[in-house]
Formats: C-alpha cells, sequence, structure tokens
C-alpha cells in the first residue's frame, strides 16, 4: 500500500502522523512514513522521515498549509503520484472555513454541511474518475475528534474528567462533538482555560496532545458512532 495524504495544517499532519504510527505500534519495519512542507519547520523533529524503505506500506503526509490549498496540491500532484506507483491520494480539511462560513453563515446545517462537502468533491472527480482521488472532511474540525476522545485530557490535567468538562466547560461526554460544535477548536481553548493552560496551535500545545492518542483511542472513536466523519477518513486511508 502507497498512499499520499494532504492535510490543511500542522495538526492535521501530526494527527495523521499518530494514527498511522499506532496503527503500526510503531514497528518502522513494518512501513515507512515521510512528511513535507511541514509548518512550522521545527516540527520536522518530531514528525521524522523514518522507517523501512522495502516496506510495501509508505505513507507520504503533505502539509499544504491551508484548507483551500489541500484540493489544488492534491489536482496538481495526483498525476505524479499515479505515475509513481501510489494506490491512492487521500485529502484531510475542515468544513470550517471561511469559505464555509462566506457561503452559510454561522449555523450548523447538515444540509449545508453535505453540499460543501459535495462540491469540493466534485470539483475533483472532474480531473479523477476512478477514486484514486479521496478528499475527506472533519466535520466541523479535527479538534472534534480530539474532544470525542475525551480521556485524553485527564493524561494533560488529572482534573479533567467527564464532570470537570460538564461543570466548567459545558461540555457532555456523551455528545458527539461533529454535531454539537460549529468551531471545536474554541471548546478545546475552553479546555485548556479551565487548567489555566492556553492552546493557540503552536507547535509545542500541538504535540502535546496528539502525541498522547494511542490506538485504544483511535479504536475507540472509530468504533463509537460518534464522528462518523473519522471512520471515513480512517477508511480513506487503510481500505
Amino acid at each position: 500500500m502507497k498512499v499520499a495524504i494532504y492535510v490543511e495544517g500542522i495538526t492535521e499532519a501530526a494527527f495523521v502522523y499518530r494514527l498511522i504510527g499506532e496503527q503500526y505500534q510503531w514497528d518502522w519495519s513494518a512501513f515507512r512514513m515521510e512528511c513535507l512542507h511541514l509548518d512550522p519547520a521545527k516540527a520536522a523533529s518530531d514528525l521524522h522521515d523514518y522507517g523501512d524503505e522495502n516496506s510495501k506500506d509508505y505513507f507520504l503526509i503533505y502539509d499544504s498549509g491551508s484548507d483551500s490549498a489541500v484540493s489544488s496540491d492534491i489536482r496538481d500532484r495526483f498525476e505524479n503520484h499515479r505515475d509513481n506507483g501510489f494506490d491512492k491520494v487521500v485529502g484531510l480539511r475542515d468544513v470550517y472555513s471561511e469559505r464555509f462560513i462566506d457561503l452559510y453563515g454561522r449555523q450548523m446545517n447538515r444540509n449545508h454541511i453535505d453540499s460543501f462537502i459535495y462540491d469540493m468533491q466534485d470539483t475533483l472527480a472532474q480531473y479523477d474518475s476512478t477514486g484514486f482521488i479521496r478528499l475527506r472532511f472533519a466535520i466541523m474540525e479535527t479538534e472534534s475528534w480530539l474532544l470525542a476522545m475525551s480521556d485524553v485530557f485527564s493524561r494533560i490535567d488529572h482534573r479533567i474528567d467527564a464532570q470537570w468538562l460538564i461543570d466548567r466547560v459545558q461540555i457532555d461526554v456523551n455528545d458527539n462533538p461533529e454535531s454539537a460544535y460549529f468551531h471545536p477548536f474554541s471548546h478545546l481553548v475552553d479546555i485548556y482555560t479551565s487548567v489555566s493552560r492556553t492552546y493557540s496551535k503552536h507547535w509545542d500545545e500541538i504535540k502535546e496532545i496528539i502525541f498522547k492518542l494511542s490506538q485504544n483511542d483511535f479504536d475507540m472513536l472509530y468504533n463509537s458512532g460518534k464522528c462518523p466523519s473519522f471512520r471515513d477518513f480512517v477508511d480513506a486511508i487503510f481500505i
């Protein structure tokens, strides 16, 4: 399996890096992973290229740097990937974006979300009708998936349990973040603020939470029925 994965930012790059590594239990003899165009550059020292060059499973993670660039980068590069033996190209971007707000305002309407996703996917499908390109979306943001894996917050601060989340930030762990929160990132900020910490997408903050995720967290979310967009993305990579 040879897969190129285009993401919109460093949070998503770190998330995908962790997802794949945990899938293989960090057995670098079983796979190879390479990360390109990382921003900030210092993330490259943590999301390092490694693995068996002769492995049949190879993953290229490309940080496009913005939500709008994911599709254009895929469009410009997918033929090269196909010519070089890749099995598929997967894109990951958030629904939450300036483009979505310009089109639909600050409302979580499922019809609007579906229309937004369909239009983006349809645009890329004009270049590829074979299913080689698989553009996927986090609804509304990748932070939705982190909120759904709420056990990870207790690894950041032992006080952050289910009751703390309800009392301090009005987050119910039984809710589906994908349908409950229009701007999930802001709720992640609230959680950090509740323990007198900051979360502003600096690399040290990103890797602190992402690198605490385990295969159990990913499996739990995949099988939970919450955040179907996560399951859809995982399937796009591995199936």
